[in-house]
């Protein structure tokens, strides 16, 4: 009995510490005020001549970032320089002194820094984890006794309860010898690739021993560190470990060897948004309401966590197996585009400003986009990338809050209904000047017969999402009042029947995804290779990876959501499916 209430303690606090409700901060500040009562009720001979400075997880939210009232919840530092004050005496005979510590300003930016409360997070996530688990394995391995030995008691035969009792010790010091073997890339059978990347792999995975499908992504260290891309990989694990939401992609392990760290993630195996664009083309405005509500629920549920995505497009958001959509790709959530690509996103912004741009008819800029994907076959997995999604404040520089993330979501929208985004030019350089002229290029798209693309309701939306910061939707409440939504239950809607589901032949069918042992697929991944190989020859002659550098990485997820596998949704969605489907077939 005892264990259980220990257990179900472990598992409330790491849930709540994981979950980013709100209710941990105040468990978390009533303790501190029951430790400061207990403190002044002691001898003042008896406190430590320290000062305790404590602090939980700040989720990287950047200082001076809006996110929307009551929706992120973050454990904050409270510590502020305290200067020595005068000597308490103590009349006790011992003569002990007690008195605050001068906390410098030196300490006081040390405590305050990301790094330092990101190690004082996984310091305390470790902790929860370690007794939970081992709590845990106590009570379990508990029961088995007691069960072997009632198993043991009902035979007559000593040699035959020798035998059991053997077999039974035997199992035991099998589990032991496996909670102390770390987790290494060879525990891992690769199926096939299904990503690649600037500094690392993506592959369909199957754990040996657990049979678990997973997306595994292996990242070199060396080129994370050239790339200044250390903290967005632990931005990334970060958010993956702190979410419970159906609608962000789970992580099941995290770990590392010397030359690569490794994450393994639910598979998800229908494929990305873009994807399903390119199959259809556009899509009508049932379908589209359907994916828009779903992307908006997801990018809540990231900023539920105090994150703002800052690099939404349609390739971050996936199709699971029952159709439903789930976000990725969290490595700039942390905040920090790098210096140099701002930079140079600002001097094309003013260098292109007076580009004059001929207007073009819905159908051709139509046919311009989808030939510009067609005949650049690099345009979507550039190095630098399109600007076609990012907000304009992003691309000039200038502060932001999570907003620009509805703007991101207002341009695939657009491009949902229009068949392209509202920016998107013949070249790069044609989309920078409408973005810099953003005012005067986003209009309201008409056929060549005078009817207009986007229904009224539809098109007002559209406005709400791209605009300026101070016009803007200012929290996904506000989102769901629009009459856009008039008719989407957003508390229903992942049990609700999907436009398109993924024919898919097992758990481990990857036909959504490229085929790199297909030369023309490859061909899409040039630049990237190319800026690699650079990179690699320049990492092998760079600074050694600091030691410290992938501290508190690794993890191992306890089970898979409510324990029902993926593949058991899916069987289950399809008996629910029915011939009278709010939606009918997309393709």
């Amino acid at each position: 009995m005892r264990n259980n209430n220990v257990i179900n303690a472990a598992t409330d606090g790491l849930n709540a510490l994981r979950s980013g409700a709100s209710s941990p901060t105040r468990m978390y500040r009533q303790q501190q005020q029951q430790q400061q009562q207990q403190q002044q009720q002691q001898p003042l001979q008896q406190q430590d001549d320290s000062m305790l400075i404590s602090g939980v997880r700040d989720l990287n939210v950047d200082a001076g970032r809006q996110l929307p009232a009551g929706d992120p919840m973050s454990y904050k530092m409270d510590v502020s320089p305290m200067r020595a004050g005068k000597e308490n005496e103590n009349p006790n005979a011992t003569g002990t002194v007690s008195r605050p510590v001068e906390l410098s300003v030196e300490d006081y930016q040390r405590v305050n820094d990301p790094k330092v409360k990101r190690l004082v997070d996984v310091a305390q996530l470790y902790f929860f984890d370690y007794y939970f688990d081992m709590m845990t394995y106590v009570h379990s391995r508990q029961q088995r006794l007691a069960k072997a030995k009632t198993s043991l008691s009902v035979l007559q035969d000593p040699a035959e309860r020798e035998s059991q009792w053997r077999s039974y010790t035997g199992r035991e010091r099998v589990l032991l010898r496996k909670r102390r073997i770390k987790l290494k890339y060879g525990d891992f059978k690769i199926l096939t690739q299904v990503g690649q990347g600037g500094y690392g792999q993506v592959y369909l995975a199957k754990k040996s021993d657990s049979k678990e499908v997973c997306a595994l992504k292996v990242l070199n260290k060396k080129l994370l560190l050239k790339l200044d891309e250390i903290r967005h990989i632990l931005t990334e694990r970060d958010i993956l470990t702190a979410s419970k939401s159906p609608w962000l992609v789970k992580l099941l392990y995290a770990f590392q060897d010397p030359e690569n760290v490794y994450l393994a993630m639910e598979f998800v195996p229908g494929g990305d948004y873009r994807t399903l664009l390119n199959n259809t083309g556009v899509l009508n405005p049932r379908h589209t309401r359907f994916y828009i509500s779903e992307m908006f629920s997801a990018l809540e549920a990231l900023h539920k966590l105090g994150y703002i995505h800052r690099d939404l497009k349609p390739e971050n958001f996936l199709i699971d197996s029952t159709g439903h959509i789930k976000l990725t790709d969290f490595g700039l959530a942390s905040g920090a585009i790098s210096k140099q690509r701002v930079e140079s996103m600002k001097i094309k912004l003013n260098a292109l400003k007076d580009m004059q741009v001929p207007y073009r008819s819905v159908i051709e800029r139509r046919k311009m986009y989808r030939s510009l994907r067609q005949s650049d076959i690099n345009y979507a997995s550039s190095v630098v990338g399109s600007p076609d999604y990012m907000a304009l404040e992003v691309l000039q520089g200038r502060s932001y809050d999570y907003t620009i993330d509805y703007w991101s979501l207002g341009c695939m929208l657009f491009e949902t209904l229009a068949g392209y985004p509202p920016f998107a030019g013949s070249t790069t350089d044609e989309t920078y000047a409408n973005l810099q002229n953003w005012t005067t290029t986003l209009h309201r798209p008409q056929y060549e017969d005078g009817r207009y693309v986007f229904s009224d309701r539809t098109w007002e939306l559209v406005q709400k999402l791209i605009n300026s910061p101070a016009k803007r939707f200012r929290s996904f409440d506000e989102i769901k009042q629009h009459p856009y939504f008039s008719d989407i239950d957003f508390e229903t809607l992942r049990s609700s029947a999907p436009p398109f589901v993924p024919q898919l032949d097992s758990d481990t069918d990857a036909g959504y995804f490229d085929d790199f042992s297909n030369d023309a697929d490859m061909a899409k991944y040039k630049e990237v290779m190319e800026k690699r190989t650079q990179v690699e020859n320049l990492a092998e002659r760079g600074v050694p990876l600091p030691s410290r550098a992938f501290i508190g990485f690794t993890f191992k997820h306890s089970k898979i959501g409510n324990g029902v596998s993926d593949d058991t949704a899916r069987r289950s969605y399809r008996r629910r499916q029915t011939s009278d489907s709010p939606f009918d077939t997309m393709f």
